[in-house]
């Protein structure tokens, strides 16, 4: 059967190109919990280690703020760069 190898050929290529997709899914979103987590993680030891609170405080709302802006601006550019589904598909 001629017509069968050629469908067979189709999938795995299919399957290649999601497996991909996956791959790099899962490596942004380990880099936004590694960005996260370093950003936590340095706010809670600046919190501890200084003497003077108020400055402290200061310091820790900012790198809290640059990691939230750090993931807000992943997710857009995601959503710009990702390409169009023909109509009839959905998502």
């Amino acid at each position: 059967m001629p017509g069968s190898r050629t469908q067979a050929s189709r999938p795995t290529a299919d399957m290649s190109q999601l497996r991909a997709r996956r791959r790099q899914a899962r490596r942004r979103i380990r880099l936004a919990r590694l960005d996260l987590g370093l950003g936590v993680s340095a706010a809670i030891v600046l919190l501890l280690a200084s003497p003077g609170m108020a400055m402290t405080a200061v310091v820790v709302l900012v790198v809290l703020l640059l990691c939230a802006l750090s993931v807000v601006l992943e997710r857009r550019r995601r959503r710009r760069l990702r390409p169009r589904q023909p109509d009839g598909y959905s998502s």
